[in-house]
């Protein structure tokens, strides 16, 4: 061990060495004061396995150049450096000085990163400090060894640096070649370290791929030590293969064998994934017209029959809003979950597609699915891209992806929920929480931008583009982004032109405070603490239902880190009233609403957690308070349904049970059945109607549900906004039971709700009318229930 210390202390007296360590060591640190990095997580992490991985083979290059000195007796060398006196000797000295400066560099950043997170957040310094051993430690390990290895290759320090750069690169092929090549996200490099997926998924955590990939390169580290040893000179200090030791070349058999395995086992560990895997695991297929169907076994065949009529109806939309389509066949993996798709091909959350492989993955969700329009949007729209990935890029490689996300939403359609697309623009204008469109069509303002608002204002962008110029244009723009080449007209006159487009829209008050409660959350480098938060929030969620105490420590924590959430105050509350401490929740409501006020979808959101906390409690005239309250603050249609159902339960003892246990109860069965119950007593009560309608139709009986939401509707008393529901149920329920004249009659008989009531309405129609020229007619339900 002296002499290792010795040859390092060596190595510090090297100007280029000593501005290597420094460069990492400072640098590292100075990353804590970046949004993401102040914490020893991910973020940090990633960044040093990077930046050892790179310039860490410097290192490991030098000490092979000195060790060669030493070897030949050679000046200059460290004072006290004694010659070894066999090759695994020198190896271990070389390796063992380089080893330690690049470990070494990396506990000032852990160290400046924990005292940070310590002294000036609240975070927690420990919540991912998983992530620094396994990224960093086996970086630095293989650094050093690849150094030693060059350095005692080349004669000359140049073509060392050359050659440790050649393998960097080409480990970069087996990094790039499974994203570009196949369906995964994730990427795994044995210099680099590792990135798990997208930016939107914020919950990380160690995986067990992340451990298995990390063996392996502590495998790669040890079969590139015995082969410096095999090869080694002492006489020249180089390596020859004259000298070759064939014992020591045939100790590295195991690792290599073990190396061998894993890779031959590399979809099942998580290391990467193949389609013939992903096939197999998944265990459904079907082909339409269009499509390649990859599915997961068990889903039931109906439903696998009505999403693949869906892709066809979506096919033919965005071919519409486009002009344009492949030929060849669209591949579409459908996973039952985001942990399934996670522990697959990354991603968990986030949905994505390559359009350059003419695929798209997605999990899961009922019909209509939300998010397969925007997705075949993106694989639809590459015959308009450039590149070699058929995307919105500049010189062909880096993406533009305001344009690239704004298309997919724009081609998603008019309506997001119960507004269109350029309201909710409008309402985030007027509470100045827009991005600017001028750096959101650029190549990084997308980035630094909260995902809802970016995706959202780049949309209405793109879509008034549309609809005022054509498709023509807007494919001539997605190439490159070019505006001047698409449309004659700067980039800033355009979104002027949109800008005054939207600001003229009428909007009342309610639909601006809607619009800052959805889009008044920051981008991920804008929250504190945001990945422990995301671990904080996504467990509590999760422990709720079984361990609401468990879920309360959560909450508070998130709400310590994040005070200007209030969601995770209502959590806080929530599992508060499961834990029967009525009075500790109201208590955390009441100071929630003295916070919120001004923000009626927020005041509107604790009154009615505030009013079932009171129901709870045995107080109905405080409940019916907080009710309407709810309703005075016209903060949005669920909640105003939510709070006019829980009034209408107070109103009757019929209603009480089963409303109550529409709303708590765990089972579809017990709420049918309590329904069921109820209505038989009286059967004309137009609530109860309209939640057994409504709860039919969730659970999969469009038939039976028609009835009842016919009877809802027929009463007298139901008010205005469930009327709204209970009509665009009675729409979709018609569709669902395989009825277009039932379709088209209830469209001709549907009152004036507004755009978007009207469009999302209109779209059953459009579906009517594609099934009938393309099937032949509606999907039939085999069964009532399923």
């Amino acid at each position: 061990m002296r002499q290792v210390l010795t040859r390092a202390s060596g190595l510090l007296r090297r100007p280029a060495v000593l501005a290597t360590v420094l460069l990492l060591a400072g640098g590292g640190s100075a990353l804590v004061l970046l949004p993401l990095f102040g914490v020893p997580g991910f973020e940090l992490s990633l960044a040093l396995s990077i930046a050892v991985g790179l310039l860490g083979g410097g290192l490991g290059i030098a000490a092979a150049a000195q060790e060669h000195r030493i070897l030949l007796g050679a000046t200059p060398t460290p004072p006290g450096a004694l010659r070894p006196q066999t090759p695994g000797g020198a190896v271990a000295r070389a390796l063992g000085a380089a080893l330690l400066l690049n470990v070494g560099v990396l506990v000032p950043p852990f160290l400046a990163a924990t005292l940070f997170a310590w002294l000036r957040t609240a975070c927690d310094p420990f919540a991912l400090v998983g992530f620094y051993p396994m990224l960093t430690l086996p970086s630095a390990a293989l650094a050093a060894t690849a150094g030693v290895l060059c350095g005692f290759a080349a004669e000359r320090p140049r073509r060392a640096v050359g050659l440790y750069a050649l393998l960097i690169l080409v480990s970069a092929i087996p990094t790039a070649w499974p994203i570009v090549a196949g369906p995964q996200v994730f990427a795994f490099n044995h210099f680099l370290g590792h990135m798990p997926g997208p930016l939107y998924d914020e919950a990380l955590g160690v995986s067990a791929a992340l451990g298995w990939f990390r063996l392996q390169t502590l495998l790669w580290v040890s079969v590139l030590a015995g082969l410096t040893c095999a090869l080694l000179d002492l006489g020249t200090g180089r390596l020859r293969r004259a000298g070759l030791r064939r014992g020591t070349l045939a100790a590295l058999v195991l690792p290599l064998a073990a190396i061998a395995f894993m890779e031959a086992r590399g979809p099942a560990l998580g290391l990467r994934m193949t389609d013939a895997w992903l096939t197999e695991e998944l265990g459904g297929l079907r082909e339409t017209e269009h499509f390649v169907l990859h599915y997961w076994r068990g889903k039931p065949r109906e439903d696998v029959d009505r999403f693949t009529r869906d892709l066809e109806f979506r096919w033919a939309q965005t071919r519409h809003f486009l002009g344009v389509a492949p030929t060849e066949p669209i591949h579409v993996w459908l996973y039952r979950d985001e942990h399934e798709k996670q522990r697959l091909v990354g991603a968990g959350r986030t949905q994505f597609a390559k359009p350059w492989r003419h695929e798209l993955h997605i999990q899961d969700r009922s019909f209509p699915h939300s998010v397969l329009h925007h997705e075949l949007a993106h694989v639809m729209a590459a015959p308009a891209g450039s590149g070699p990935f058929r995307v919105t890029t500049r010189l062909g490689v880096w993406p533009l992806m305001g344009v690239i996300e704004g298309l997919a939403v724009a081609a998603d359609g008019p309506v997001q929920g119960d507004l269109t697309l350029h309201q909710w623009a409008a309402g985030m204008r007027r509470q100045k929480l827009a991005p600017d469109m001028r750096k959101l069509m650029g190549p990084e303002g997308f980035y630094q931008s909260a995902p809802a608002r970016a995706y959202t204002v780049a949309g209405s962008f793109l879509l008034y583009l549309a609809d005022t110029y054509g498709a023509d244009r807007l494919r001539t723009l997605y190439a490159h982004a070019d505006f001047e080449a698409a449309y004659g007209r700067p980039l800033g006159e355009l979104v002027t032109e949109w800008e005054q487009h939207v600001d003229a829209l009428p909007l009342d008050e309610s639909l601006v405070a809607r619009a800052f409660a959805r889009f008044r959350t920051g981008s991920l480098f804008t929250r504190a603490c945001a990945r422990e938060v995301a671990r904080l929030s996504d467990a509590a969620r999760q422990a709720l239902a079984s361990d609401p105490e468990d879920a309360l420590e959560r909450y508070r924590r998130a709400a310590e880190l994040q005070p200007e959430e209030p969601y995770f105050r209502l959590g806080e509350a929530v599992a508060l009233s499961q834990l029967e401490r009525y009075a500790d929740a109201d208590t955390v409501l009441a100071a929630m609403g003295d916070r919120m006020k001004g923000q009626a979808v927020l005041e509107a959101e604790v009154a009615m957690a505030r009013a079932d906390v009171a129901l709870r409690r045995g107080q109905p005239g405080e409940a019916r308070r907080f009710l309407d309250q709810v309703l005075s603050r016209d903060a949005g249609p669920e909640l105003t349904r939510t709070a006019q159902v829980k009034l209408a339960a107070m109103e009757s003892t019929a209603r009480q049970g089963p409303i109550d246990a529409y709303f708590r109860a765990g089972q579809d069965e017990v709420r049918l059945l309590l329904l069921a119950r109820a209505l038989a007593a009286v059967p004309t009560d137009p609530y109860l109607n309209y939640l057994m309608g409504r709860r039919l139709q969730q659970v999969g009986s469009p038939v039976l549900a028609t009835g009842y939401l016919q009877q809802a509707l027929a009463a007298e008393g139901l008010p205005e906004a469930l009327r709204r529901e209970a009509l665009r149920m009675r729409v979709e329920s018609a569709y669902l039971a395989g009825d277009c004249g039932a379709v088209r009659h209830e469209l001709g008989a549907l009152p004036d709700f507004g755009a978007a009531f009207r469009a999302s309405a209109d779209e059953w129609r459009e579906r009517c009318d594609f099934e009938e020229k393309t099937f032949r007619g509606l999907l039939v339900p085999r069964q009532a229930f399923r």
